[in-house]
């Protein structure tokens, strides 16, 4: 958007023109506001768990100096930006920021007292029709100030619980923006988007809050290739002043009729952004463009690209670790011990817990990616672009070339949010990819780690052949020792029987045993015990038995003789009307019985 652009665009009659209402807080009321809370403000609670323990709270000499740090670094690098928007003037619509003028530090890092001293007063000069606060990492005494500040035009224990926890967002990115029928009047006024996902966390840099869900071992206890991502979480709210243009009853479901609050577009507004990324990676409004901010809705929207750049650069990050974790070193290509430690498992799974971790992680982000798409596309529709959407932020006159300027002024806003939600689906299409990689990677490992324990069962089997070869050498001289060994029979110690027997029945045992060993000899034991199968069978009148000697061409050929018995020339082939089978006979007794005739002659008629 172009300078003149800007200028054509404060000219219209949706800006803001009206202003925000004039506060101012003291200290005295911050220490009221933060014990006064009760059981209902559980969120700010959670958020001020160590309150109880602060002097500061119960020694109303002391200031906000102490506090401005904690001592374990967890909001070591908080920031603030706070700017407010004239409505008249030569900057009129152009955000002015209020950070530089009460903090000390140019690169506004977070001073408790500053940021203090910044909230505490609103719409000092009376000209200002809109206000931005933008608060990250920022300490939970902070957070408790916030909460007074701005609990006229926000319901801030539904913030604080949507932004501490996951219920009535099931940890995942949600659009809170039809607000038109809620029970509380606070929300009718009010819209809110709550982003949840992850990011990539440098100890080193900053630590995640208590509330926040993280892997908190010591660094010593944790494996080489662990990858620390911690949840975060953020708030952009919007709340719309003045009184309702429009109210009327509606049918919200078949039988749900609810009275709709409808406020003015054009109101004057306070835009709130509370985001807990324990990355120190943020996204400041002083760095991006200057374009005016005419009215809340569009402020809106140039913050919610910004958060949504924001998420496709901590997603980027977490595929490119990922990435990094399952991608073999180049060295893999000339170092044969390394090829072999990424083909074969470890004692300790290194492989299968990395690669398990990976892909359900990337899974898991994916579902958070498609929740933010989502929540994007479900409320921006094409009617609220055109600024027809009644409930959300339509122009009275949508028809009118005011109102074709404000679907143009938004069309700006839409590519820009357009772009970010399209590099959040190729980030998605690269996860899978990654995770179909991984997949690969999960075969190779279990193929070669498979033929690994298949070769060492082969092992274990020819080790145990080897021991009970050498246990059957024993068995033979265990024999006739233990026959010459009883104490009833009188035998001389120079007696020659007892080399004889020993030799006798030692040396064909052995001859027997070293002919089983081989194909040949298994093959002559199985051919004989047939024989005898049958020669039994024949000798005691009965069928021969299924017995493990039949060898496999044996099995064959009875499977031939079967369905040649039941009418068919070959296994699988057509019938044969002169011997129809089992089924085309149903149950007749006498057909089973002279089919089972015909099966065992086939069999012995082989054998014969």
């Amino acid at each position: 958007m172009t300078d003149n652009d800007g200028d054509d665009l404060r000219s219209h009659s949706f800006c803001t023109a009206k202003p925000i209402e004039q506060e101012s807080f003291t200290e005295q009321d911050l220490r009221t506001h933060l014990t006064s809370l009760n059981s209902t403000n559980w969120a700010l609670e959670e958020i001020l768990q160590v309150r109880r323990g602060d002097e500061y709270i119960s020694a109303p000499q002391q200031s906000l100096e102490p506090w401005e740090e904690r001592r374990d670094g967890t909001y070591k690098n908080a920031t603030y930006e706070v700017y407010e928007i004239p409505g008249s003037g030569d900057q009129k619509c152009m955000p002015e920021p209020k950070h530089k003028k009460n903090g000390d530090d140019p690169q506004q890092v977070l001073s408790v007292s500053s940021v203090w001293d910044t909230l505490k007063e609103v719409n000092i000069n009376g000209k200002a029709v809109g206000r931005i606060t933008i608060l990250q990492e920022v300490p939970p005494l902070v957070l408790g100030a916030v909460h007074m500040t701005m609990r006229k035009h926000f319901d801030m224990d539904e913030l604080f619980q949507h932004l501490i926890s996951s219920e009535g967002n099931n940890g995942k990115t949600k659009a809170y923006m039809d607000r038109t029928t809620e029970s509380n009047p606070l929300r009718h006024r009010s819209f809110f988007f709550v982003f949840k996902y992850y990011t990539v966390v440098n100890e080193n840099k900053c630590t995640p809050a208590p509330w926040q869900r993280y892997d908190r071992r010591p660094a010593d206890r944790k494996w080489p290739d662990h990858v620390d991502i911690a949840e975060c979480s953020s708030i952009l709210a919007l709340s719309l002043g003045g009184d309702p243009i429009k109210k009327y009853r509606a049918r919200v479901k078949k039988r749900d009729i609810k009275d709709h609050v409808i406020f003015d577009t054009s109101a004057p507004w306070q835009l709130l952004s509370i985001q807990c990324f324990p990355d120190d990676e943020h996204t400041m409004r002083s760095e991006g463009s200057k374009r005016p901010l005419c009215n809340g809705p569009l402020a809106f929207l140039d913050s919610l690209a910004l958060e949504y750049h924001d998420a496709v650069t901590r997603y980027s990050q977490i595929n490119d670790e990922v990435t990094k974790l399952i991608t073999p070193p180049s060295q893999f290509m000339f170092n044969s011990e390394l090829r072999d430690g990424l083909l074969f498992e470890d004692e300790n799974f290194s492989y299968s817990r990395r690669y398990f971790w990976a892909y359900n992680t990337l899974g898991v982000i994916n579902v958070g990616i498609d929740s933010m798409v989502s929540a994007y596309k479900e409320t921006f529709t094409q009617e609220f672009w055109e600024g027809k959407n009644e409930k959300l932020w339509a122009h009275p006159y949508p028809n009118t070339s005011d109102g074709q300027d404000y679907a143009k002024c938004m069309g700006v806003l839409r590519q820009e949010l357009d772009r970010e939600v399209k590099n959040l689906e190729m980030v998605r299409k690269r996860n899978e990819k990654t995770r179909d990689e991984i997949s690969s990677l999960r075969e190779q490992l279990f193929s070669g780690s498979s033929v690994k324990e298949s070769r060492r069962a082969i092992e274990q089997g020819d080790n145990i052949k080897i021991l009970t070869m050498v246990s059957m050498l024993f068995l033979p001289l265990t024999f006739v020792t233990s026959v010459f060994g009883i104490t009833t029979l009188e035998i001389s110690v120079d007696d020659w029987r007892f080399p004889v027997t020993l030799i006798a029945v030692c040396i064909p045992f052995f001859m027997v045993i070293f002919v089983l060993q081989t194909r040949w000899g298994m093959k002559m034991a199985k051919n004989m015990g047939n024989r005898i199968d049958r020669y039994t069978s024949e000798l005691f009148n009965r069928p021969p038995s299924t017995n493990p000697w039949q060898t496999t061409d044996d099995h064959g050929r009875m499977r031939e003789c079967s369905s040649t018995a039941n009418g068919n020339d070959v296994l699988g082939g057509g019938r044969d009307d002169s011997l129809p089978g089992l089924e085309q006979q149903g149950e007749d007794f006498d057909m089973v019985f002279s089919i089972s005739i015909r099966y065992v002659e086939a069999v012995h008629g082989y054998g014969q």
